[in-house]
């Protein structure tokens, strides 16, 4: 049925505004407009491959899942870079976080590296985020690594110290601190500071870092057997697959600085060209209950864990429910809420199917609305990916569908673009649950018919406990219609 009225569909958008997107480099939204028209390169700040996925992590990647949808839906070509840190990215102490979980698991760096790396791809697929198109690993990049650093050397803004560290020199580089000047300032104030007693200024930050005896990840360099610091991976990484500049660069707020703040300088101290980047789309935090989510406060959430109350689609129209620059606060009440709606999407696809034979009306009756309410979604959708109003736009399809379907005002061409919408839309945040076809045992379809026979008793307090059992034992939703008692899975 989608492909029938695809066509259709399509010319809803010749009205439409471009779209703009949200630059934190000027803090303003502007005209998205790629280097090469109708191309897209895109790279998001990858996995760090030291410990399981979390909500954050959810967070962050299910909005750019939804951007590239989004993008590709728009007719643009584009290709989607995530690099993974499986080396380099420090803690305070100087120490490798997955140097760090390897001794805390003890097993090899490599194997800690590997398993984490699988359990993330296994976590996006079940939350339907799209596999990016580039997933470069850092240790099988040393080599764009350690020439980017010596072009660093050559161009003046990196030193070697006589222990074999290098650092890029931040007073050399006099546009550091372009894009952190626009991030809030709590976030600068609490950027990570490396711990280094040879550098010139403590503001330096590590590109090289020479390794203890012990330390087991280590390459050869001219500047010294060692291993590569956290922010030159990215940049060596995304220069070697899109070249000196890109479109877009994205990743959560907190990484803004020091992070994106160092990307930038390395890469046009390195290639001299500018801008690195032409929009910088940054995710807001994640809270719990109001508190910033992190492991030193012991309230991190594991993806895993959430999936065991809650379906992917819930977890991605909870997601999908706020504006991606603002806060993202994790609270059961809201994911009750939004798990009811994700509900409501099954049984309408559910009534749509049931009633597609039923239509007794041929001329359209309400797919005008159906159509300009499409169109109100897709230009808060180019609105800077308002996804919270996009999605108002989507539940009044769902509603009108509803309305239509009870009052008996409705042909076959209204239900079947009313499914093909609902599909479409839905699409852009992967909230359609899948409908299965399901047999009831004979345990519930027992109960069903007590409940019943209460019914037409007039005994509805028995009826509505039966209710009640079924769904907290069964996991099994009763609704009530014209044609009769009707049942659905509540996940």
């Amino acid at each position: 049925m989608r492909s029938r009225f695809k066509k259709r569909f399509e010319n809803i958008r010749v009205d439409l505004i471009p779209l703009q997107l949200f630059n934190t480099m000027t803090r303003r939204k502007e005209k998205f407009k790629p280097l090469k028209d109708r191309e897209v390169k895109l790279f998001v700040c990858g996995v760090t491959t030291y410990s399981y996925v979390h909500l954050g992590h959810a967070r962050t990647y299910s909005f750019y899942d939804t951007l590239v949808r989004f993008l590709r839906y728009l007719g643009y070509k584009v290709t989607y870079l995530q690099n993974v840190t499986d080396v380099g990215h420090l803690l305070d102490t100087g120490e490798d976080r997955i140097i760090k979980a390897a001794k805390e698991e003890k097993k090899h760096p490599m194997e800690v590296a590997q398993f984490y790396l699988k359990h993330w791809l296994e976590v996006m697929e079940r939350l339907k985020i799209l596999k990016p198109d580039l997933m470069p690993k850092a240790t099988e990049h040393i080599k764009e690594i350690i020439e980017q650093v010596q072009a660093l050397i050559k161009n003046g803004y990196a030193y070697i110290t006589p222990e074999g560290n290098v650092y890029f020199e931040i007073s050399k580089f006099k546009d550091y601190g372009k894009l952190s000047k626009n991030v809030p300032k709590e976030l600068v104030a609490g950027a990570r500071v490396e711990v280094k007693s040879d550098k010139k200024n403590q503001r330096d930050f590590a590109l090289w870092i020479r390794a203890k005896p012990e330390h087991i990840l280590k390459w050869e360099s001219p500047f010294s057997l060692g291993f590569p610091g956290w922010h030159i991976e990215d940049t060596a990484i995304a220069i070697k697959y899109f070249g000196p500049q890109y479109d877009i660069h994205g990743g959560a707020i907190e990484l803004a600085f020091p992070h994106h703040e160092a990307e930038i300088a390395q890469a046009e101290g390195a290639t001299g060209i500018k801008p690195y980047v032409r929009y910088w789309v940054h995710t807001g935090i994640l809270t719990i209950k109001g508190i910033k989510m992190s492991k030193s406060l012991g309230n991190i959430i594991q993806v895993n864990d959430a999936l065991k109350k809650y379906s992917p689609e819930t977890i991605r129209l909870w997601i999908a429910s706020t504006h991606y620059r603002k806060p993202l606060d994790y609270n059961e009440k809201d994911l009750e809420v939004v798990k009811k709606k994700v509900e409501k999407i099954s049984s309408t696809l559910v009534k749509i199917k049931e009633n597609l034979d039923k239509a007794k009306i041929k001329k359209l009756v309400f797919s005008n609305q159906i159509e300009k309410l499409k169109k109100q979604f897709l230009q808060a959708m180019e609105d800077d990916v308002n996804t919270p109003l996009a999605l108002t736009y989507f539940f009044k399809i769902i509603s009108l569908v509803n309305k239509q379907i009870d009052e008996g005002k409705f042909s076959r061409k209204d239900l079947e673009l009313a499914n093909a919408v609902i599909n479409e839309l839905g699409q852009f945040f992967q909230i359609i649950p899948k409908l299965k076809e399901e047999k009831l045992s004979e345990e519930i379809i027992e109960l069903i018919k007590k409940r019943e026979a209460a019914r037409k008793a007039g005994d509805f307090k028995t009826a509505d406990e039966i209710r009640k059992r079924i769904r907290k034992e069964f996991d099994i939703i009763l609704e009530d219609t014209k044609e009769g008692v009707k049942w659905r899975k509540a996940k």
